[in-house]
């Protein structure tokens, strides 16, 4: 982060635990129509013009380390094969036959040097070119190159690999923007998996994730945990380009790193993080579906995905430094952490089932959100922008309104 950009963090955040009153020149938001969470049409739009042309995190460059090896990725109605060639480049190619569409493979990840289908015995390189056809012969005029595996676009950036469905859309740097350079000092690339938390969730996967786009709730619903930590009266929030966003609360303690009940942090502290993301716990929101509170002692990417209109599932992977045999199954450390995060996951999901039986049912109309709110406005804003404004009915759109308050 620019040695500007986190002074005008930190003086936001001076400027927050001051404030009594409604920011001068900040507009009231407008309710966020209810039926963008209930509504068959929005979930369909957002599934074809959001979904399959968005950047997705799709794993870890760890878990691909060596040739050959492969993982599944399994979401959003689509199977796609990740795999590292004999040439180290990282590739995804969707789970499907080129002869008759059966799956390549079955197995969640996995390590082969060729792709063969277990239907007709098709084999294919970890380049996705077919190679070899049984009994070629009886497919008359047939030409091999052109039945490869059919790829999927696959970036990486620090560490973490991205798919989109979009062959079109713009390079995954690109497309986050100023986060690069923000989050460069976290040396994600370097750090290791050390442990999962997975939930199934009955809402709407906007739902989920709104819970983590403001602090607002912190005092209601966490205050034995996150409020015991972090003053959420201090909350600095940035809106960026594409619907990225930051929200920075300042620490109570624990400002070297770790979460309470860890010991020996220094042990696990990452060298590389600044100041600024060690005095304060320092969320960003990667549109479209992930939130991750950086720190120096280590943290969880969360993503949200939709299974359904009214149910989502959640995961989180615990990236931190360390030695790297440890994780949660065998370090006290990492057991705490993982722990820690479970018990605020359950607090902060404790009324989405209910929320989502009150849309459904037609008593709740729609959203009234705050000023400490306007990150979820801000991502709705980027929603309507990805999908297209006029493909979606009337009465369903958000009022385009935060542009002029974004930190581009």
């Amino acid at each position: 982060m620019k040695a500007a950009h986190a002074s005008a963090l930190q003086e936001q955040i001076r400027y927050e635990l001051q404030r009594n009153t409604h920011p001068e020149g900040f507009p009231t938001l407008p309710e966020i129509p209810g039926g963008r969470y209930t509504s068959d049409e929005f979930y369909a739009l957002e599934m074809e013009q959001l979904w399959m042309r968005s950047w997705l995190v799709a794993g870890r460059e760890e878990e691909i380390a060596k040739s050959g090896q492969y993982k599944l990725f399994d979401r959003l109605g689509k199977q796609v094969i990740i795999c590292r060639g004999t040439d180290g480049e990282i590739r995804a190619f969707h789970n499907t036959c080129r002869h008759r569409g059966a799956p390549i493979v079955g197995d969640k990840c996995g390590k082969s040097n060729l792709l063969v289908c277990r239907y007709h015995s098709w084999c294919y390189d970890l380049t996705g070119r077919l190679i070899r056809v049984p009994e070629e012969h009886d497919f008359g005029e047939f030409d091999k190159a052109e039945h490869g595996l059919l790829e999927v676009r696959c970036e990486t950036w620090d560490g973490w690999i991205f798919l989109n469905f979009d062959s079109g859309a713009a390079p995954l740097l690109d497309d986050l923007g100023q986060l690069v350079e923000d989050l460069a000092p976290l040396d994600m690339a370097n750090l290791r998996i050390k442990g999962y938390l997975r939930y199934e969730i009955t809402c709407n996967w906007k739902a989920a994730l709104d819970a983590f786009l403001e602090a607002y709730h912190v005092k209601a619903i966490h205050p034995q945990t996150v409020d015991k930590l972090l003053d959420g009266k201090g909350t600095s929030i940035a809106m960026f380009k594409g619907g990225h966003t930051r929200m920075a609360l300042p620490k109570r303690y624990s400002a070297q790193g770790g979460t309470w009940g860890t010991d020996d942090v220094e042990r696990y502290d990452i060298e590389t993080v600044p100041e600024i993301f060690r005095a304060n716990n320092c969320a960003y929101g990667i549109f479209p579906n992930f939130v991750a509170p950086f720190d120096s002692g280590g943290f969880p990417l969360v993503t949200f995905w939709p299974t359904s209109r009214g149910t989502c599932e959640c995961e989180l992977i615990f990236v931190g430094a360390g030695p790297e045999e440890e994780n949660a199954e065998n370090s006290e450390y990492w057991r705490t952490f993982v722990e820690n995060y479970d018990k605020i996951q359950q607090e902060d999901f404790q009324f989405l089932a209910g929320i989502q039986r009150s849309l459904d049912s037609g008593a709740f109309t729609g959203m009234t959100l705050c000023y400490q709110e306007r990150r979820i406005y801000w991502m709705h804003e980027e929603f309507d922008r990805r999908i297209g404004i006029d493909r979606i009915p009337e009465d369903l759109r958000v009022k385009q309104l935060l542009a002029p308050f974004t930190a581009d």
